[in-house]
């Protein structure tokens, strides 16, 4: 027998590949805006103009630009809340059919999941915590999730406040104006995780917590995504938060891609003027990742 005939080449291993996680190719999304004299077209503005994108399993992507880059046109399509005007968007080599109706989506909502950027305000003041990291349980249910009950939920909304540091008995009968900004936005990542997604989009998580709490929340979501495998979206205007957590960075302006590659890669020796000039902006708090504390008090 010839063993080595059953030796993979270079070209099957490329053959059998494993597709990513979640990809876009092409995306376009042109807006109209108000109409500033009678009897004038509409101005339209291109948000997005040609973006592709790729995520494999446990990958991490941080998507970096200025305001008015095309950041959130781009979260929304890749949410599935929007529908781009040309390209598509792919989960597992399925497409993301944004735009439609929500139960249309369920199958994506259960693997993919987002955290905001203002967490008070992503979160009902009238829902206690339990309610809060309950809904996406009851509301993404499937015949393998309803056959374990309230007892099921109940156990799941524990493990996942207790995975982003919280006392479950102590906080899932309290209300969100009762906690500080760090710990919302540890609520907001336990609800995300609740549904056990494979991938988390995060926007601008840390952005609006104060600098010594935004460490902490990083460093969490670092652990987790290491911790239970998840691959992360995670789009800011500073690089030095993408340092912290991602592989690969994009680096969008005016809703083109100005440079993309490999994190450690592009920050040590960036091509573009305009990722010099973000670089040139990132703040003390990513300055030495290493020394940055695990978890300290959940402020």
């Amino acid at each position: 027998m010839n063993e080595t005939a059953s030796l993979p080449t270079a070209e099957t291993a490329t053959e059998t590949a494993p597709e990513p996680l979640l990809s876009a190719r092409g995306l376009r999304r042109t807006y109209r805006l108000p109409r500033r004299r009678l009897l004038r077209p509409a101005p339209v503005r291109q948000a997005l103009r040609g973006v592709d994108l790729e995520v494999r399993e446990g990958g991490s992507l941080g998507i970096v630009g200025e305001s008015g880059a095309g950041k959130s046109t781009l979260i929304r399509l890749l949410l599935g809340l929007d529908r781009a005007d040309a390209g598509q968007v792919l989960y597992r080599g399925r497409e993301v059919a944004g735009g439609g109706r929500p139960r249309d989506l369920a199958w994506f909502r259960r693997e993919v999941q987002f955290v905001p950027q203002d967490p008070l305000g992503s979160l009902d003041p009238r829902m206690r915590v339990r309610d809060i990291v309950a809904e996406p349980l009851e509301c993404l249910a499937d015949a393998s999730t309803a056959a374990d009950g309230k007892a099921g939920r109940d156990r799941r909304i524990d493990e996942v406040l207790h995975a982003v540091g919280l006392d479950a008995a102590d906080v899932r009968r309290r209300y969100p104006h009762e906690f500080s900004g760090g710990q919302r936005q540890r609520i907001a990542i336990a609800r995300a995780l609740a549904p056990r997604p494979r991938l988390l989009i995060a926007d601008e998580p840390v952005s609006a917590l104060d600098v010594s709490v935004r460490v902490q929340v990083l460093d969490l979501l670092r652990d987790l995504t290491a911790r239970l495998g998840l691959a992360l979206v995670l789009v800011s205007h500073d690089l030095g938060v993408v340092q912290l957590l991602c592989e690969e960075v994009l680096v969008l302006k005016d809703g083109r891609v100005e440079e993309q590659g490999p994190a450690e890669a592009v920050l040590r020796a960036p091509r573009s003027g305009y990722t010099r000039e973000l670089l040139a902006s990132v703040p003390s708090l990513a300055a030495d990742p290493v020394s940055a504390p695990r978890y300290g008090p959940t402020r």
